[in-house]
Protein backbone atom coordinates (compact mmCIF):
# COMPACT_ATOMS: atom_id res chain seq x y z
CA UNK A 1 0.00 0.00 0.00
CA UNK A 2 1.25 3.39 -0.86
CA UNK A 3 1.05 6.14 1.92
CA UNK A 4 3.08 9.85 2.03
CA UNK A 5 6.13 9.40 4.96
CA UNK A 6 7.58 12.96 5.82
CA UNK A 7 6.36 14.10 2.11
CA UNK A 8 7.99 10.77 0.68
CA UNK A 9 5.88 8.16 -1.15
CA UNK A 10 6.57 4.60 0.53
CA UNK A 11 4.90 1.57 -0.14
CA UNK A 12 4.88 -0.32 3.40
CA UNK A 13 2.74 -3.84 3.65
CA UNK A 14 -1.01 -3.94 4.31
CA UNK A 15 -2.36 -4.15 7.60
CA UNK A 16 1.24 -2.34 8.41
CA UNK A 17 0.47 -0.13 11.84
CA UNK A 18 2.09 2.78 13.68
CA UNK A 19 4.61 0.37 15.70
CA UNK A 20 5.59 -1.40 12.58
CA UNK A 21 6.49 1.59 10.20
CA UNK A 22 8.68 2.27 12.87
CA UNK A 23 10.26 -0.47 12.65
CA UNK A 24 10.75 -1.19 9.02
CA UNK A 25 11.92 2.44 8.72
CA UNK A 26 14.43 1.80 11.80
CA UNK A 27 13.53 4.86 13.21
CA UNK A 28 14.74 5.39 17.38
CA UNK A 29 11.42 5.27 19.02
CA UNK A 30 12.72 7.19 21.85
CA UNK A 31 11.89 10.72 21.94
CA UNK A 32 9.49 10.84 18.67
CA UNK A 33 6.41 12.51 17.95
CA UNK A 34 3.50 10.70 14.83
CA UNK A 35 0.94 12.64 12.96
CA UNK A 36 -1.35 10.44 11.10
CA UNK A 37 -3.13 13.06 8.29
CA UNK A 38 -2.68 16.09 10.84
CA UNK A 39 -3.86 14.15 13.77
CA UNK A 40 -1.08 13.15 16.69
CA UNK A 41 -1.67 10.15 17.71
CA UNK A 42 -0.55 9.15 21.29
CA UNK A 43 2.25 6.02 21.93
CA UNK A 44 0.11 4.04 23.28
CA UNK A 45 -2.54 3.47 20.44
CA UNK A 46 0.88 3.46 17.54
CA UNK A 47 0.00 -0.48 18.48
CA UNK A 48 -3.35 -1.02 17.05
CA UNK A 49 -3.11 2.50 14.78
CA UNK A 50 -3.49 0.60 11.44
CA UNK A 51 -2.53 2.71 7.85
CA UNK A 52 -4.47 3.39 5.46
CA UNK A 53 -3.96 3.79 1.81
CA UNK A 54 -3.01 7.29 0.82
CA UNK A 55 -2.36 8.16 4.57
CA UNK A 56 -0.13 11.10 5.41
CA UNK A 57 2.50 10.26 8.19
CA UNK A 58 4.51 12.99 10.10
CA UNK A 59 7.38 11.49 12.23
CA UNK A 60 9.29 14.27 14.64
CA UNK A 61 11.73 13.79 16.26
CA UNK A 62 12.64 15.95 19.78
CA UNK A 63 16.13 17.72 19.51
CA UNK A 64 18.25 18.03 22.98
CA UNK A 65 19.97 21.24 23.13
CA UNK A 66 21.64 23.29 25.44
Amino acid sequence: MQIELNQKIKIVPDECTITSLIALEQIEGGYIAVAVNQEIIKRENWEITYLKEGDKILIIGAVRGG
